[in-house]
């Protein structure tokens, strides 16, 4: 019977601790998790960066090249068909840590609509806002980048061709330069969202009472 009593204490106590536990700390600890579920993504940026600097000096090396080199282009242009498949695959990476913090939020939302304080409240839907614009523009990003990326394999496509005319291969350059000036304004609109939400979240925090160093 003892064992019993220790039992139903320990649940008991469970649900109390539970009880104490205030809204506003529930919601810092599903954004933080939140938070954590990006660690994925920020890995990607160091390689990807190396591979976008890498792609950039064997594009620049075909260029010095003349077509009577066509062999030793033809293989920095597989290099390079090789270097864009790399990169997809830290995108992809990249997207399904995006991915799991969306889903870790709805879990955050949740916890969000049950404050009862009408300042904190409206404070949680323009936080709610934020982080959906967020996503929204991470989406732009990603698809502008993989679209930058089958610009970038025409480009290594046609100079596998011996037959190339200047004209086609002037007029794909224009069409990936296109396509990164797509990725650099989706870039910049998902950096502003970030920044917007993270600074929310950190009034969120001062003005719910939770003490929070700022990272």
């Amino acid at each position: 019977m003892k064992k019993l009593h220790t039992i139903i204490f320990i649940i008991l106590l469970a649900v109390i601790l539970s009880a104490c536990s205030s809204a506003e700390e529930n919601i810092y600890k599903a954004l933080e998790a939140t938070a954590a579920k990006e660690v994925g993504f920020e890995k990607q940026q160091e390689p990807l960066k190396k591979l976008e600097t890498n792609e950039k000096e064997i594009f620049d090396q075909i260029m010095d090249l003349g077509m009577k080199e066509f062999e030793q282009i033809s293989k920095l242009a597989d290099d390079a068909l090789a270097n864009l498949d790399q990169r997809e695959e830290h995108m992809k990476k990249e997207k399904d840590s995006i991915d799991e913090s969306k889903k870790e939020f709805q879990l955050a939302s949740e916890e969000l609509g049950k404050l009862k304080d009408e300042k904190l409240k409206k404070q949680a839907d323009e936080l709610q806002g934020l982080m959906n614009k967020r996503y929204e523009s991470y989406e732009k990003l990603f698809s502008s980048y993989m679209n930058g990326l089958q610009e970038d394999r025409k480009i290594y496509e046609i100079i596998k061709n011996e037959d190339l005319k200047l004209e086609d291969l002037e007029a794909q350059i224009e069409a990936s330069n296109e396509a990164y000036d797509s990725v650099f304004e989706a870039n910049k609109q998902f950096n502003e969202q970030t920044e917007k939400f993270n600074e929310a979240k950190l009034n969120f925090y001062k003005d719910a009472g939770l003490k929070v160093e700022s990272k």
